[in-house]
């Protein structure tokens, strides 16, 4: 049997919401082809391993007794078990399937435990993790490849506190109001705000800094909507969604729209056919171009005919599955391709050459230039 661990929790601010994804996705997987292994991240950091974990009851009052503490080691594709101090192996791992949300997860940490460990992962590689995760590095990146962005300022929180008012003038003069504010590499609209005058973008600058020391103020639209696309790869096919368009209560889409309350979804969505296609277009554009793996969602805002990404969800919620399956089965079979897609990147990366032998060590001391 293929062992693939599913990771979730974290050290996040939405830990909870990994929870849900690594949950769900544990227990779709394929039972005749692999054995779906939980590694559930506390809190705190700590990894742990046992078949209470598929329960999602079970978080409800967490409590450590009868699992067991694992760890990954360098360059060995062996889940070890840690008890009293020391490692038994357990088994070798075929695949892992990163489904932690937010920081120290969906940011390119735990693609680099696989790639250090030698297993192959389903998740975006570092680099399109890491611009993924931090929200002025997507702008820079998007901008690049011919993406429209809205206008933002960059601010840090230690430069800020030192420079208020010049900062504030900055933001007026370049942005004008409504602005929305964000923590940089954050997610789930956590730390969000909107600001319509002076008073209001001081206090969200204030609420931001809270969660991340670097935040973006962006210019705020006004009128306009909400639309999600997904897209993974496998076979050598990039699959991209249909478009899903999201109703939100508030000025922006909340943390209780996504999570707490029920919001109304259309999918597919009723977006002129012109429109239409030039979002899937844009979605597969940027999947390609900077180097995705695994499945992302592209949140994009549109007012009127003018188009432009919010952000990327490089571990998106639920694994996107939504937009790509009807049910469950559906979803099983798709999580089977991004499994196999997985290991076969692995094998073609190990097709290169990965280390080099100059000689240099071969040279007398006297003939190293220092």
């Amino acid at each position: 049997m293929k062992n693939v661990l599913v990771f979730f929790g974290g050290v996040s601010c939405e830990h909870d919401v990994s929870v849900i994804t690594g949950v769900m996705t544990l227990n779709a997987i394929c039972k005749s082809e692999y054995n779906a292994v939980p590694v559930y991240v506390s809190r705190s950091g700590e990894w742990f391993t046992g078949d209470k974990l598929k329960d999602l009851s079970f978080y409800k009052e967490f409590k450590s007794d009868g699992l067991k503490k694992c760890v990954l080691l360098p360059m060995q594709d062996t889940l070890f078990l840690l008890k009293s101090n020391k490692l038994k192996p357990l088994f070798k791992v075929y695949s892992a399937i990163n489904c932690m949300h937010g920081g120290y997860g969906e940011g390119g940490e735990f693609t680099a435990i696989f790639k250090n460990s030698k297993i192959p992962f389903v998740c975006p590689d570092l680099f399109s993790s890491a611009l993924a995760m931090d929200k002025e590095f997507t702008k820079i990146a998007l901008s690049s490849i011919g993406v429209n962005c809205l206008p933002y300022v960059k601010l840090h929180r230690d430069n800020y506190y030192l420079k208020r008012d010049y900062v504030l003038k900055v933001i007026r003069k370049k942005l004008d109001f409504p602005v929305v504010i964000k923590p940089a590499k954050l997610g789930s609209s956590i730390g969000i705000s909107v600001a319509k005058d002076d008073r209001e973008l001081e206090k969200g600058i204030d609420f931001a800094f809270k969660f991340d020391e670097k935040i973006v103020v962006e210019k705020g639209l006004e009128n306009f909507r909400e639309i999600n696309c997904a897209v993974y790869k496998s076979g050598g096919y990039t699959n991209v969604s249909e478009l899903e368009e999201v109703e939100k209560s508030e000025e922006i889409l909340s943390f209780s729209d996504k999570y707490k309350i029920p919001v109304k979804k259309t999918f597919p969505a009723q977006i002129d056919g012109e429109i239409y296609s030039r979002i899937k277009a844009i979605s597969g554009a940027i999947y390609r171009k900077l180097a995705f793996s695994g499945v992302i969602r592209i949140d994009f805002l549109l007012r009127e005919n003018q188009i432009f990404v919010n952000e990327i969800n490089s571990i998106p919620g639920s694994m996107a599955y939504y937009l790509f399956c009807k049910d469950f089965n559906e979803y099983s079979t798709m999580l089977s391709k991004l499994i196999e897609e997985s290991v076969d990147n692995f094998k073609s990366s190990a097709l290169s050459i990965k280390t080099f032998d100059g000689g240099i060590l071969n040279l007398s001391s006297s003939k190293i230039r220092k």
